[in-house]
């Protein structure tokens, strides 16, 4: 049961990510299409040029982030045993999901961490068993869980 609930959170988590960037995207399309009538001074361009830069790096990003919502998505019926891509690995202290990246939070007491495959902890992670031990800096967790 814990895995269906902290996935709904984690799907919640990327929803208002999701939110803010569109958000942002739509901030700078409006400032990226301003009438080229109104707009007479060299700066005005600059700036006209600029925001379309930024409404474009922030529609890569909020892409990338719709990819990672339908991951999470068709990963709410699944279970694992080994930590792996899409598995929620519990340890004596807190939890990782392995997957997508996003501000930790807290569920019954622990922190989730939601993991990038590009992260460094990852590769510690990765293939690890119930009753292994992970190695976090000055700390060792004990793994209790994987689904």
């Amino acid at each position: 049961m814990k895995r269906k609930e902290i996935l709904s959170r984690i799907l919640e988590e990327q929803n208002k990510v999701i939110a803010n960037l569109q958000n942002s995207v739509n901030l700078y399309k409006k400032e990226s299409d301003k009438d080229e009538d109104d707009t007479s001074d060299p700066d005005d361009y600059a700036r006209q040029t600029e925001a379309k830069d930024m409404q474009l790096r922030f529609e890569k990003m909020l892409s990338k982030e719709k990819t990672d919502l339908n991951f999470v998505l068709g990963e709410k019926d699944k279970s694992y045993t080994v930590a792996e891509h899409g598995a929620l690995v519990e340890s004596d202290k807190n939890y990782f999901f392995l997957g997508v990246a996003l501000p930790a939070f807290k569920y019954n007491g622990k922190d989730v961490y939601c993991i990038s495959p590009e992260a460094p902890i990852y590769a510690k992670i990765r293939g690890k068993k119930e009753g292994d031990s992970l190695q976090m800096g000055d700390r060792t967790l004990e793994i209790v869980g994987i689904s």
